[in-house]
């Protein structure tokens, strides 16, 4: 499944598991890059389960807002028909009304030129007995008809003035009533059919105009509406519970027949406000403390009345209450399937999802031992078990790539030792048998250091030892080296900080730095030869500075060797100082290891650089090494 390519097993760092994992990951996937195996930490903006909910909504809402616009229109068409349905009761009911009026006050207008009228009205003073009664008679016969022609009419009444007479259509002849005649009399200028309100009764009154002889009206015909039959037909509209019908006159705003009990708690004034002044018919909502009613009116101008009919608004809303229900159902189902939509998509995908994700961060994190628990049979578990299978094959591999680099590491670091054990044990029996010649005093001191010294460099009960010690030796070995050039060398060895002198470093990194100084920079000066060890310490790592004053380090020599430490290949000819660069790089990072410069005292300056931050996991190795 996995094709693990690498080149060379030593080139490999040593890493972290979680860097391991990466570096295995990038050779198995041929070589792309370790950004693409970056995890992101998803915002909530971005996520997918987001981006499908944002997505459902923008399809959802639209048709959501697309139904309860429908339903809006359905109301309004709905109430609409209503109102105009109940309008066109009320423009009906009034245009009879109206009609019938119309027909009353031409059978009143027709009565003006009635025969036996004015010849009482004319004729009274000459007129003996018998033709008065007999004119009498017949004229009250001719109201009796017109009475009996509409059942709107309760009585007919004829006011003759030079007779001094009221003959009625129901109580006969009686003497003529003035105060009557003077408040049911319309002025001649008023156009249409005027009804008046006199004493509760409702009244049309129609005079004979002005004579030729210019006086005063003979005579006054007076028509007497039937307020029962009215009601009656205005009772009709009433067919729902709480509803009613008022019938107001615009003269005077008075309201003439009221078949309603609320015609108080409805502000007549206030709803004659609010209607259309210039509209024929139309329907207003009436709200007041107690009530809510929709009134529909209907206008007649022949009349100068409207006719108002409310309705309580219970009755208006009642046939449109299963609009307002599936409103609410439509709602709560488009809730219901966002809902159902959401948690399927949080279950189904953003679930899985998630684990996947938290998965592979737990592998970036380092713990290769994850593995995703499931019984799914879909693309997550497909996904699931592939994931679950390249977690124990990654893990296969680094357990062999990891071990075989411990230990390919251990053997080159025994190598390089052995390395430098041999050179300087050739240059120790060069040094004792130039002293023995001589008869030097220090043989016996000389012998001794240098037995620490072998001692020290021949012990392998561990490949890394305390900063502490391994500072002592290369004080042991400088103080054999002064025992030497004693008379010409001068050497300045600093104190090791306290705070790393138990840090756990590879075995001989000072002393061959010492070494070099001894041998390449002041071995052949004759006088003033000074070796200088420092050391710079801080929180993040410590610098150990060897460096002298020796004058036979050219600059192009500087530069090949500072090329050689930066640039150190597998094939590169071992040094000790290039052998010392890649122990403590194996051992601390990259970002430790040794850097050469040319010194202020003329000659090498060598700084052994020991980076804590990020070496800690391999002071830990150095540890149980």
């Amino acid at each position: 499944m996995y094709s693990l390519r690498v080149k060379k097993i030593s080139s490999i760092k040593l890493y972290p598991p979680c860097k391991i994992f990466i570096a295995i990951y990038i050779e198995a996937n041929k070589n792309e890059k370790s950004d693409a195996l970056e995890i992101p930490k998803f915002k909530l903006g971005s996520s997918i389960f987001s981006r499908l909910i944002v997505t459902f909504l923008i399809i959802i809402i639209p048709i959501y807002m697309l139904g309860i616009y429908i339903n809006s229109w359905s109301l309004y068409t709905v109430k609409n028909e209503i109102s105009k349905s109940t309008a066109a009761q009320v423009s009906f009911y009034l245009e009879g009304l109206e009609k019938e009026i119309e027909r009353i006050k031409i059978l009143q207008y027709d009565c003006l030129n009635d025969e036996y009228l004015n010849k009482l009205a004319i004729r009274w003073n000459i007129m003996n007995m018998y033709e008065r009664v007999e004119s009498l008679r017949q004229l009250q016969q001719r109201l009796v008809t017109i009475k009996n022609s509409s059942i709107y009419i309760k009585n007919v009444n004829a006011y003759i003035f030079p007779a001094g007479r009221t003959v009625s259509s129901n109580t006969g002849i009686d003497n003529i009533d003035m105060e009557g005649y003077r408040e049911i009399r319309v002025p001649a200028d008023i156009k249409g059919a005027q009804i008046i309100n006199f004493k509760g009764g409702l009244y049309l009154s129609t005079l004979q105009q002005k004579n030729i002889s210019n006086t005063s009206p003979l005579y006054l015909i007076a028509i007497e509406l039937n307020q029962d039959a009215l009601e009656q037909a205005l009772a009709q509209f009433n067919t729902l519970e709480g509803s009613g019908s008022i019938l107001i006159n615009l003269t005077d705003n008075g309201i003439i027949m009221n078949k309603s009990d609320a015609a108080d708690t409805l502000s007549i004034d206030s709803v004659l406000d609010n209607l259309d002044k210039n509209g024929s018919s139309g329907m207003v909502f009436n709200k007041t403390e107690h009530t809510k009613n929709y009134i529909v009116y209907a206008k007649s101008n022949y009349l100068n009345m409207i006719l108002l009919k409310y309705i309580p608004e219970e009755f208006i809303l009642k046939p449109l209450w299963s609009y307002y229900i599936w409103v609410w159902v439509f709602s709560i189902v488009s809730v219901c399937i966002i809902l159902i939509y959401s948690f399927s998509t949080y279950k189904f995908m953003h679930k899985p999802l998630a684990t996947l994700v938290k998965a592979f961060r737990k592998v970036e994190s380092g713990d290769l031992q994850v593995s995703i628990n499931h019984d799914s049979n879909n693309e997550f578990g497909y996904l699931y078990k592939r994931f679950n299978n390249m977690t124990r094959n990654l893990n296969t591999l680094i357990d062999q790539v990891y071990n075989q680099k411990i230990l390919m590491q251990r053997a080159e670091l025994k190598q390089l030792q052995s390395q430098i054990n041999p050179h300087f044990l050739y240059n120790s029996f060069f040094m004792i048998n130039t002293m023995a010649k001589v008869g030097d005093e220090n043989l016996i001191p000389f012998t001794k250091h240098l037995g620490e010294y072998f001692r020290f460099v021949t012990r392998n009960s561990s490949d890394y030892i305390p900063l502490s010690d391994e500072v002592n030796h290369a004080g042991v070995y400088t103080s054999i080296q002064l025992m030497r050039f004693s008379k010409r060398v001068q050497i300045q060895f600093a104190q090791c900080p306290e705070m790393y002198s138990d840090l756990k470093v590879p075995r001989l990194i000072l002393q061959p730095i010492i070494e070099n100084a001894f041998e390449h920079g002041i071995e052949k000066k004759k006088n003033g030869g000074i070796i200088r060890i420092n050391f710079e310490a801080d929180e993040k790592g410590l610098n150990i500075i060897v460096e002298d004053n020796g004058d036979e380090m050219a600059d192009a020599r500087l530069s090949e060797l500072q090329k050689a430490l930066e640039y150190s290949r597998e094939d590169t000819q071992i040094t000790g100082i290039i052998n010392i660069n890649r122990r403590i790089k194996l051992v601390f990072g990259e970002k430790s290891g040794l850097y050469v410069f040319r010194s202020e005292l003329g000659g090498l300056k060598v700084i052994l650089k020991i980076k804590i931050s990020g070496g800690d996991d391999h002071a830990q190795i150095a540890d149980c090494g």
